[in-house]
């Protein structure tokens, strides 16, 4: 993230590169990185104050977390004692990969009608309920709850990403993304594997608690965050 800043070009002012400008003087080259440096800074402090943003951060962390720890262990849920399916249909179940598809494109009337707070707790529930699915050893509920989470995750996603957009600050668009993007792929990483070693150590059903612990977390973020900014905005008189 450094080189990148220091590396990046100036903003253009009328038609010009501003370092082009900066260039003419012997002081270009000592300003014009602290600068630019400054000005990320400054746009990170922005995307990390509003706690709105920070909820969304937080749905990235732990509902990407929640979906790629049940994801990683799914083979060995499948392919395990009761069900015993083999390798090869085991892994059919990432074709329910297919339903995010359907739920990210139609979230978005979702949000129309209930507004993003009922969308997004709705959608990190339904997650919830998908992976509470998949705990009783029965196939067709497995198989069900796989469909429920992916659906839910997706919408999720969408619904937490899209608000991450709406209420990035201006001038702080870029590192608003920029952290979203970073708490989904450390949702993906520490959260996967820590699923795995939840699963490794105590098997499904703790796995199972674990991440719906987590989608709750992420769900009372969301909804406190909303509480606070409606109570910041003045009644009318």
């Amino acid at each position: 993230s450094l080189l990148t800043v220091l590396t990046l070009p100036g903003v253009r002012q009328q038609g010009t590169f501003a370092t082009e400008k900066l260039e003419q003087t012997s002081l270009a080259p000592v300003t014009a990185v602290p600068s630019r440096l400054w000005t990320v800074l400054d746009g990170l402090g922005a995307a990390l104050g509003k706690p709105v943003l920070l909820a969304q951060y937080t749905v990235a962390l732990l509902a990407m977390g929640a979906f790629v720890a049940m994801y990683n262990a799914a083979g060995f849920r499948l392919t395990g004692r009761p069900l015993d399916l083999s390798p090869a249909i085991a892994s059919l179940v990432f074709l329910s990969y297919a339903i995010g598809s359907v739920s990210s494109a139609t979230v978005g009337r979702l949000v129309g009608r209930f507004g993003r707070t009922r969308s997004a707790v709705g959608a990190l529930l339904l997650t919830a309920a998908g992976i509470a699915l998949t705990v009783p050893d029965s196939l067709v509920l497995v198989v069900l709850g796989f469909l429920v989470l992916t659906g839910g995750f997706f919408a999720a996603h969408a619904v937490a990403n899209g608000w991450t957009a709406a209420e990035a600050p201006e001038g702080a668009r870029g590192q608003a993304s920029g952290l979203y993007t970073l708490m989904y792929y450390l949702g993906s990483s520490v959260g996967g594997t820590a699923g795995s070693v939840i699963y490794a150590g105590a098997g499904w059903g703790w796995l199972a608690f674990t991440t719906v612990g987590w989608l709750v977390l992420a769900t009372a973020v969301v909804a406190m965050a909303a509480a606070r900014r409606t109570a910041a905005v003045p009644s009318p008189a």
